[in-house]
């Protein structure tokens, strides 16, 4: 044996690994901080609010108002992140966002009164929107064009995963259902130490100069105009404008189904703890078909595939309704609301980069803010609706305000980033 062989590192990690640009390492951690900041830090609040009303002594007027601070601390958030990215690069604002979930999270985990439990919530609500704009930014500097949709698709479908995980957890807590809160702030340190490493900084360190030269001699005039202007400029174009009017619609209809659909079946089909846990389940576990999206657009065209998927989220809405008990028509919903929700965020993620590609975390930005501005505003008009009518009636007409988005695609066909 040659003495090459002898002293050869026994444990050396494959070069992708440690490639930071590696398919591995971009698309591993961006869908790590997604599952993070949106699957847990966001989405998994309405799991445990039984747990909470029943630990801390809340009303429901009391619970939901804790909610509403979640979401607008993301929506505070949306708006500071594209400042933060355009001054310091992508991975600052990242990584605030992954340690507002960590901190969040472990306040929501600790919290021994209502105080310290919405001041985590509310922290834990921030983490989304400050981490996921810059994520646009950080796949067009280390990504090749060609594999910026497909790995933007896969990072996107985090969500369900956080949600994937959120509800073993919270059955394996049970009445200790701090402790699963805690696990989810653990997970979210992970991805905050991952993005650390992989995510790039500001587009002039030494590795990214070539890549940001060459975006800055696309489009010298449009590449550093203060955002008042370049907001005020692309909101004159019609493209923008049904960009930004889908999203709105689309966060008033989704936001129905996230807030009152486990509350629908259970009053009507009078599911246990563990049923409403595994439909939850199951809405997760469907998003990860989300992760096609990239695949879809370049294959049909983000128009087309934006076009049937929602008839088929407006389709998922509107069954729930027709259940009646049957849990082959329950699962149905949740699977279609599922893969369509994850599939249609990414849709609007992709399109909102091709309406500012001089700028992508504003638009991705100005996109997911008016998507959680809808969300912020729907469930109180739903909630004032079940009073005029019945929930059920709020879902119909719901699913048919869902049509409207077709009345809202891009003119032009869009098959990349």
């Amino acid at each position: 044996m040659s003495v090459a062989k002898l002293h050869r590192p026994m444990n050396r990690c494959p070069p992708i690994l440690l490639k930071r640009n590696s398919p591995f390492n971009v698309v591993g951690a961006g869908l790590l901080i997604v599952a993070a900041t949106y699957g847990l830090s966001r989405y998994t609040y309405g799991l445990f609010v039984p747990a909470i009303r029943q630990d801390f002594m809340l009303d429901q007027a009391t619970v939901g108002a804790i909610g509403s601070a979640s979401y607008l601390g993301y929506l505070l958030a949306t708006l500071v992140s594209p400042f933060l990215v355009r001054r310091f690069g992508a991975r600052l604002p990242i990584l605030l966002g992954g340690a507002t979930a960590t901190l969040g999270m472990s306040l929501i985990g600790l919290a021994n009164n209502p105080i310290w439990l919405a001041l985590g919530v509310t922290l834990a609500g921030c983490s989304p929107g400050l981490a996921y704009p810059p994520l646009s930014d950080a796949i067009k500097q280390l990504c090749s064009a060609e594999k910026q949709s497909r790995y933007y698709a896969i990072i996107n479908s985090g969500t369900s995963f956080g949600v994937m995980v959120s509800g073993p957890l919270a059955l394996f807590a049970g009445p200790r259902w701090q402790l699963a809160w805690l696990c989810f702030a653990f997970i979210a340190l992970i991805a905050t130490l991952w993005n650390l490493f992989i995510m790039p900084g500001h587009a002039s360190e030494a590795d990214d100069q070539e890549r940001a030269g060459k975006e800055r001699t696309d489009d010298t005039r449009t590449g550093h105009e203060p955002m008042r202007v370049l907001l005020r400029r692309k909101l004159k174009d019609r493209a923008v404008c049904r960009l930004l009017l889908g999203a709105l619609l689309f966060g008033l209809v989704t936001s129905v189904y996230w807030t009152f659909s486990v509350d629908l079946i259970a009053g009507e089909n009078d599911l246990p703890d563990a049923g409403r846990v595994m439909f939850w389940m199951v809405v997760g576990i469907a998003g990860v078909a989300g992760g096609l999206a990239g695949e879809l657009v370049t294959r049909f065209g983000l128009a087309r595939v934006l076009q049937w998927a929602s008839l088929a989220i407006a389709a998922s809405i509107a069954i729930l309704t027709m259940a009646s008990g049957d849990m082959l028509v329950l699962t149905l919903s949740a699977v279609v609301f599922g893969a369509m929700f994850i599939l249609i965020t990414a849709l609007y993620g992709i399109w909102s980069v091709t309406c500012f590609p001089e700028a992508p975390s504003a638009g991705f930005g100005l996109t997911f803010f008016l998507i959680s501005a809808g969300q912020l505003i729907s469930p109180t008009l739903a909630g004032v609706g079940a009073k005029l009518w019945d929930m059920a009636g709020v879902f119909q007409v719901t699913a048919v305000l869902c049509l409207g988005l077709l009345l809202l695609l891009p003119a032009q066909d869009i098959r990349s980033m």
